[in-house]
């Protein structure tokens, strides 16, 4: 294979973007010592859940769900407590962590 040739397992692409874009690839690339298909490669791959796990554990995402679904329903609790025409949902939390701290 001669220098500068393609490899026959690579395929050149493009990526539409405006100037304004693409000098601010280009300093993210340069900047990062790659080159601006590297640059972009690295970023599109980075995103890949097969290469790179997600952040939680299927345990910590559950707890998480759990402790939203228990927020959520102290929220409805405290709402259908609520007077008609009497606080709203933000000033009945602050009166209630007042009289906690007392």
């Amino acid at each position: 294979m001669t220098d500068g040739a393609p490899r026959p397992d690579r395929r050149q692409r493009s990526l539409h973007c405006g100037r304004d874009e693409q000098a601010m690839i280009r300093a993210a690339a340069a900047e990062s010592g790659k080159t601006i298909s590297r640059f972009v490669l690295d970023l599109a791959l980075a995103d890949d859940v097969d290469r790179h796990p997600v952040a939680l554990t299927e345990d910590e995402q559950a707890e998480l769900r759990d402790g939203i679904r228990e927020l959520r329903g102290f929220v409805r609790a405290v709402r259908d407590a609520l007077p008609e025409g009497g606080p709203g949902l933000a000033e009945a939390v602050a009166i209630l962590a007042r009289e906690r701290n007392g």
